[in-house]
């Protein structure tokens, strides 16, 4: 069954200017009917053990599963600079695993320099396979995500290469339907090599190995659907591959001239139970 989330990550703002806090954030996610939330590291006020206890409740307290917790590295960075990485993420499986998270969300990375990709490929893969050992000896799956036109698994065959690379049961992928390479709402320039790449051949390719799904929505029309991505065709590989697991909202207004998130939000979990349930 396909399980609608919402991601802390859209109330960045408000929850900076102290109008929103975690369990105000949950206690919404319940009233707009979703099934879990995602949480990423930042939007915690603390990490202290006494904050989070209060977060695990409020998830229980609204009924909702946590679908998964964030934090952003960058191990396409040179190896010197990964034990900042390596902290973070250390940190990261500690609170996630206080608060119940069934995995927790990396970035491989970017590299220095287009030049030096091949390289920050193979740092990156072996960095995040000393990550996968340290999930595993806590019991918390990592996850990989997709990431935009300059990062490393930017296509669906660098997702596939990457897992191979990595070569660790511990290490699973994250699907964000608008970050990969050909989408329009994909972050950064698209290089020469990619400004005919096809998204959806990627999500097609990478779809029977996700255990989570980011739905990304840039512009949503009034009946919450997305412009940029064709999501009937996004569903229709997912149910082709028996996906059962959560589609995660990730709303992301370009240059802050979209929708105020309380109203766009809404209209996106309508769309969304539509294709789910169609």
């Amino acid at each position: 069954m396909i399980r609608i989330s919402n991601y802390s990550l859209n109330y960045s703002r408000q929850i900076r200017e102290r109008k929103m806090d975690i369990p105000a954030f949950l206690s919404l996610c319940r009233q707009l009917g979703c099934d879990g939330a995602s949480l990423h590291i930042r939007n915690l006020s603390s990490t202290q053990t006494g904050s989070l206890k209060d977060v695990r409740r409020a998830y229980l307290d609204n009924g909702l599963s946590m679908s998964m917790f964030s934090v952003s590295t960058n191990f396409g960075q040179p190896d010197a600079k990964h034990a900042t990485e390596f902290q973070k993420v250390r940190k990261a499986i500690r609170v996630g695993l206080f608060l119940g998270a069934p995995l927790l969300r990396v970035f491989a990375g970017s590299p220095p320099q287009e030049r030096d990709r091949q390289q920050a490929f193979a740092r990156a893969a072996a960095a995040l396979h000393k990550v996968c050992k340290m999930g595993a000896e806590a019991g918390l799956p990592i996850g990989l995500q997709n990431h935009n036109h300059g990062a490393l698994c930017r296509t669906g065959d660098d997702v596939l290469q990457f897992i191979k690379l990595v070569e660790h049961p511990n290490f699973v992928f994250i699907l964000d339907t608008g970050q990969f390479a050909g989408s329009r709402g994909a972050s950064g320039k698209a290089p020469p090599e990619l400004r005919d790449a096809d998204y959806l051949d990627s999500i097609q390719k990478t779809a029977s190995v996700a255990r989570h799904v980011r739905t990304k929505f840039y512009r949503p029309r009034q009946d919450g659907s997305e412009p940029f991505i064709d999501y009937a065709k996004v569903f229709n590989v997912l149910r082709s591959v028996h996906y059962n697991g959560f589609v995660d909202i990730v709303y992301e207004p370009n240059a802050g001239d979209g929708d105020a998130v309380e109203t766009a939000v809404p209209r996106i979990v309508n769309f969304l139970r539509s294709q789910i349930s169609g």
